[in-house]
């Protein structure tokens, strides 16, 4: 009988817990859709109804004609952890030094070397996967965490590679993402061995590679994992269907930037950072539709909050694309890349809907990196041969060559792989003009940093060189008996747990509202604010 009481009791403060934390599921069943999100990478437009001859995509050119797809999607950096800082925050990586790549994880051989570090945004940003759980949605991650700062345990109700939505209390509506790594780069030479799905010979790869048995082989191993990819795609969905859940759940599905291959991965071209990206409704809204309207990473969490019935907080960037509160179409969109694993670089673009314009603040430097992991590729140890040797085509070439272009200017309606620079054609003087002052205004707006070197931009971010500390939350007892919980650095946010649990053991509540206690309650709870280290725990015994 005790152990059945203790288990009821441990029920019930469940079930308080939910409703104080802002997750009364049971009174909001049916209303608030569940949202899955699968995430590939590495890849640009390969798929079948993107109209690509060689993708053998079956599921994903089902999803597209059962919901919407986005042909002018672009991540405003051809990488995968400052395109995760924008879609994790809303705000562009370059506003909140989130744009070297991968902040906690400086090489030695970088340029100038650089100890490890967070990016930190203004105070009061937050994951926006903390408005999802404040409004009733339970959150996982399986399992990318490539945000430029530690995950806050204030984001995720799991977070992990056993993450999964099936996991919720029953009846919770859940947000869900799965990340997919089987079209990264790194597969290219890892799975060079597995069965191909297409003849490399049927491939006629693009102009800024060359046209060989070697190309043609990793091209071929690219469609191969993105067959396989496809294959997963159907898995995920089938679990939603097979639970019952799929005519109240949308489905979202993108790639975390362009393709793998050399000039692709890690550039602001058409070919690092234009991704697809489909919608589903589970209503049949939008069926077999396509947008052109030019979006960005930036705005996905936005328009995530939006589909939710969330309103987005003032402080994003992001502008969204669907829901409750759509908004305007942007006119242009905005790229910037710096450090690249070991490799120094400084340069920004802007792209509207038919040109693009780049700027090269070292123009000293080539296009091409040294990026070691990437000279495990074939291709790419292929390709640094035959520049070597004075073999490559000149257009192809170019990306090898220094110094280049302080300025480049494409006609992407006209040059859609970028080979042919016009910046010096003066038929085109007028929209060079326009989009260089635009480039200018962007720069300012969007990257208060540019200019300092990833030293100067650590010591704005981490003065002295000492990360910040979130301070304690601190405790108040209201008048109706509830606890308040306080943060006592701005713009924290706060998680907690009533006698070591969550909703489950090892899980923390994200703090909403005053937290309702019985007599001899324990209540643990921390502050976090992005970038900076957590608070130490504190408790608070109810008397």
């Amino acid at each position: 009988m005790t152990g059945y009481k203790n288990r009821m009791g441990y029920f019930l403060t469940a079930m308080v817990l939910l409703f104080w934390s802002g997750a009364a599921f049971a009174q909001k069943q049916g209303k608030q859709p569940n949202i899955l999100c699968l995430v590939t990478e590495d890849i640009g437009p390969y798929i079948g109804c993107y109209g690509d001859p060689y993708a053998q995509t079956p599921n994903l050119d089902r999803l597209a004609a059962e919901g919407i797809r986005y042909t002018r999607m672009y991540t405003s950096i051809g990488v995968c952890a400052p395109s995760r800082a924008a879609l994790i925050t809303g705000l562009f990586p370059t506003f909140f030094g989130a744009n070297y790549m991968r902040t906690s994880n400086t090489k030695p051989l970088t340029e100038g070397l650089v100890p490890p570090y967070e990016a930190v945004p203004q105070a009061g940003v937050k994951c926006y996967t903390e408005y999802l759980r404040a409004a009733g949605y339970y959150c996982t991650n399986n399992a990318k965490m490539d945000y430029q700062f530690k995950v806050p345990v204030t984001a995720w109700d799991e977070n992990g590679k056993k993450a999964h939505w099936k996991n919720r209390p029953g009846g919770m509506p859940f947000f869900a993402i799965f990340n997919m790594e089987i079209t990264h780069e790194s597969q290219v030479w890892k799975r060079a061995n597995e069965p191909l799905a297409i003849d490399p010979a049927k491939i006629v790869p693009p102009p800024y590679h060359p046209d060989d048995s070697v190309t043609r082989r990793d091209w071929a191993v690219v469609y191969s994992n993105i067959h396989a990819m496809d294959k997963l795609v159907k898995q995920y969905i089938d679990e939603v269907k097979d639970a019952g859940l799929l005519d109240n759940t949308i489905i979202i599905w993108y790639s975390d930037n362009g393709g793998p291959l050399p000039r692709q991965k890690r550039e602001l071209y058409e070919s690092g950072a234009l991704v697809p990206f489909m919608i589903r409704f589970p209503d049949g809204r939008y069926a077999s539709t396509v947008s052109d309207r030019m979006a960005m990473f930036v705005d996905i969490p936005a328009t995530i909050l939006s589909l939710a019935g969330i309103k987005p907080p003032a402080y994003m960037q992001g502008i969204p694309f669907l829901g409750t509160y759509n908004g305007p179409e942007r006119d242009c969109v905005y790229g910037a890349r710096d450090r690249l694993d070991e490799i120094v670089e400084r340069q920004t673009c802007v792209r509207d809907k038919h040109y693009r314009f780049v700027h090269n603040y070292l123009p000293e430097k080539p296009g091409y990196m040294e990026i070691l992991s990437r000279l495990q590729m074939p291709m790419m140890q292929h390709m640094k041969t035959l520049y070597q040797q004075h073999q490559l085509e000149p257009a192809v070439r170019r990306w090898f060559d220094r110094p280049r272009a302080v300025e480049e200017f494409y006609d992407v309606d006209k040059d859609p792989h970028e080979m042919h620079n016009l910046i010096a054609d003066p038929g085109y003087r007028s929209h060079i003009d326009r989009l260089r002052k635009k480039l200018g205004q962007l720069d300012k707006e969007l990257n208060p940093y540019l200019g300092l070197s990833e030293a100067e931009l650590r010591e704005q971010l981490w003065p002295g060189g000492e990360q910040p500390i979130t301070k304690q939350p601190e405790f108040s007892v209201l008048a109706d008996g509830t606890v308040k919980i306080n943060g006592a650095t701005a713009g924290s946010s706060i998680a907690y747990q009533v006698n070591g649990r969550g909703l489950h053991e090892n899980h923390w509540l994200l703090y909403s509202k005053p937290v309702l206690l019985k007599k001899g309650d324990v209540l643990t709870a921390i502050a976090t604010r992005i970038g900076y280290t957590p608070s130490t725990f504190v408790k608070f015994v109810k008397k």
